[in-house]
């Protein structure tokens, strides 16, 4: 595999790109990408690597070209028993590939210009992916240069400077209907970082009545121990909510947490009711939309709320672009290297073996003290025989000359790929 660069492919689909109607459809849990992962060797994908947020699902693999990968989606999602349109992925490969990864992680791709949850996100993806042997060592290395780059944009601008996220949008969009939380019930349904979070926004404006339901029961009553709320079980939400003004969802679901039925079988129909849906997919029902007295917004109609906060941070994007472009360059004279990395390990691993077999052949010939002063005589010389074709190689692979025909030739001359025949020894 001589060029990496160009075996490192991408399909993505993200909320720059559609709605969250057609982003919900391509939405997949940890279970539902470990059962694509296992398959990836039946269509010969050396590695792959999945990230499903609520703004994108985006596929990353080491394969030979982008129909191996696309043919691996499409058959995933039909076992899956997920109905897509393949057509709404778009298709990166090699350095436009590695540049929109590296964004991402900075937070420069986010809905929420450089917002932080993103890079939890592709760490937890990461370290599943890693458990089952989704990853290896190209992909490793890209992730953790990604999220290098994202770590240097965070620290060396000040593109995440000030609280701008997805949940603060929200509470700020909610704080254009009720622009006084402290006598507002709030029912929070999902405990998990995007919950934590929605909750210490909503009490930062001094909101103080919570009801807080989660499908762990653990993590639900953390959280409304923090908010000095009530842990709801999801069995009662539907007894709840008619004595809620606002209900966020904010889960990893794939199924409606709150429906048109619940609402309808509230104890008052003229109750105001303001839905804000976080999940993707959707946790609420859409056509909840039609009853009076109900408002429902979803992630799609935030990004408007931040618009003049995000002002101040695109004004960080140049110096973010640069530190990327490093990380960038740093990546790619690795991956450059990584080229020549099986030639040199074969070739140290063949001088080895003659090495060793030349030393078998007089063993018995001398004592222990000489045998050893000439194992190091060997391993000196070796290492010095291969000093320059080594270095050699790792310069034209970092500095820009690398020559396939050159790897090629070395490994015809020592018959790097031949099979080993068996040494008849003395």
């Amino acid at each position: 595999m001589h060029n990496y660069i160009q075996k490192i492919h991408s399909f993505g689909i993200r909320h720059k790109d559609a709605a969250v109607d057609v982003r919900e459809t391509f939405s997949l849990s940890f279970d539902q990408a470990e059962y694509l992962y296992r398959r990836k060797s039946q269509f010969n994908i050396n590695e792959c690597y999945i990230l499903s947020t609520c703004n994108r699902t985006e596929f990353y693999a080491v394969c030979d070209d982008m129909e191996t990968l696309r043919d691996f989606i499409i058959s995933g999602y039909i076992k899956l028993e997920k109905s897509i349109e393949i057509d709404s992925l778009t298709h990166l490969n090699g350095s436009d590939c590695i540049h929109h990864l590296m964004h991402v992680s900075a937070g420069m791709d986010s809905m929420m210009l450089g917002e932080t949850q993103i890079t939890a996100q592709i760490k937890s993806s990461f370290s599943h992916a890693r458990n089952i042997s989704g990853t290896g060592p190209v992909l490793n290395r890209f992730i953790q240069f990604s999220l290098e780059a994202g770590k240097r944009v965070r620290t060396e601008t000040n593109l995440s400077a000030g609280a701008i996220s997805v949940s603060y949008a929200a509470v700020e969009k909610i704080g254009t209907i009720y622009p006084d939380f402290s006598k507002i019930k709030i029912l929070l349904i999902g405990a998990g970082s995007t919950g934590k979070l929605t909750a210490s926004h909503f009490m930062k404006k001094g909101a103080t009545q919570f009801y807080i339901a989660n499908r762990r029961a653990e993590r639900g009553k953390s959280l409304a121990e923090e908010t000095n709320g009530q842990f709801i079980p999801f069995e009662d939400i539907p007894k709840i909510l008619s004595q809620v003004q606002i209900l966020v969802t904010c889960t990893s679901a794939d199924f409606p947490v709150v429906t048109t039925e619940q609402i309808t079988q509230m104890d008052s129909m003229n109750h105001a009711l303001l839905l804000m849906d976080l999940s993707v997919p959707r946790n609420i029902k859409t056509d909840v939309e039609n009853l009076s007295n109900i408002t429902l917004f979803t992630v799609d109609e935030l990004e408007s709320v931040v618009s003049e906060r995000l002002y101040s941070r695109k004004q960080e994007l140049p110096r973010a672009s640069r530190i990327v472009n490093e990380v960038y360059d740093e990546f790619i004279t690795w991956l450059k290297t990584l080229s020549v990395t099986p030639t040199i390990a074969d070739l140290k691993h063949l001088f080895e073996d003659i090495k060793n077999i030349e030393l078998a052949k007089i063993e018995t010939r001398y004592d222990e003290a000489t045998l050893s002063a000439i194992d190091k005589f060997s391993s000196s010389l070796m290492r010095r025989i291969l000093k320059e074709p080594i270095s050699s190689l790792k310069s034209q692979a970092t500095n820009g000359h690398y020559s396939p025909a050159v790897v090629d030739a070395i490994r015809s001359i020592y018959k790097l790929d031949e099979v080993a025949e068996p040494v008849e020894q003395d």
